[in-house]
């Protein structure tokens, strides 16, 4: 009985986002088929040679952040990899956006296999436009999404009015520094990248940062760059409103 309730919220996600992929392949943001690809590929990695990330940087993020019951919001959630290493070791709620609406199917899945689907919801959304009122979040979350993104600006302040006073963003890429080196380079080893130097977050430098965040009338925040000797790392704001 369980198996097949798990089975039919999954097939009623998929079939409800159905219309959506289309929509977006219409509008010549990507094909269908590659959003697919693209989702499948995300999951793949996340499952595999990211696995080791998430649990560390939900540690991280809960550390640096202290925030630890409330309403958190994903930004750019793929598998939802991240939101679901956070409410494993919180009292959080988590909505979890993505504009892929693959990667929402798969982010679902993943969290009615896992047992957390009570409190971790896969949503279609933009980070440009979130759908959700103000003063909505305890904290908002990000990996990996920000450096693809052309207009970081309005990322961040789109995020700044989704908190509630006193909420904190934390949003950035890379890896986490409850990670040693030796993991961490073995996981730049095994990505597409290969080489620390190609990592997408090191294409910002903390000074593009800081004009990201003064854009977006953000003053209260700080720059955090988990470093390594061989040079792999990551990079996050975390601001608080």
């Amino acid at each position: 009985m369980r198996r097949n309730f798990k089975r039919l919220a999954i097939g009623i996600t998929l079939f409800l986002l159905m219309p959506l992929a289309i929509c977006f392949c219409l509008s010549g943001v990507e094909s269908e088929d590659e959003l697919k690809r693209s989702a499948e590929r995300m999951a793949e990695v996340a499952r595999t040679t990211f696995a080791p990330v998430y649990p560390a940087l939900a540690k991280q993020i809960v550390e640096d952040t202290g925030v630890k019951e409330g309403i958190c919001v994903e930004l750019g959630c793929g598998p939802g990899s991240l939101g679901l290493a956070l409410v494993k070791i919180t009292r959080l709620r988590v909505y979890a956006i993505d504009i892929n609406p693959y990667a929402v199917a798969i982010a679902q899945r993943n969290a009615v296999e896992s047992g957390l689907s009570e409190r971790f919801y896969p949503m279609l959304g933009d980070a440009l436009n979130l759908p959700f009122k103000n003063d909505f979040a305890d904290l908002i979350v990000s990996r990996g999404m920000i450096p693809f993104v052309e207009d970081k600006a309005a990322v961040f302040k789109e995020a700044f009015r989704v908190l509630r006073k006193g909420g904190v963003a934390y949003i950035g890429g890379g890896f986490s520094r409850m990670l040693d080196e030796r993991t961490v380079s073995e996981i730049v080893r095994k990505s597409i990248w290969a080489d620390p130097a190609k990592l997408p977050i090191r294409r910002i430098t903390k000074e593009q940062w800081e004009k990201h965040l003064k854009d977006a009338g953000i003053r209260n925040y700080r720059v955090i760059e988990d470093r390594y000797q061989s040079g792999s790392y990551g990079t996050w704001v975390m601001f608080k409103k």
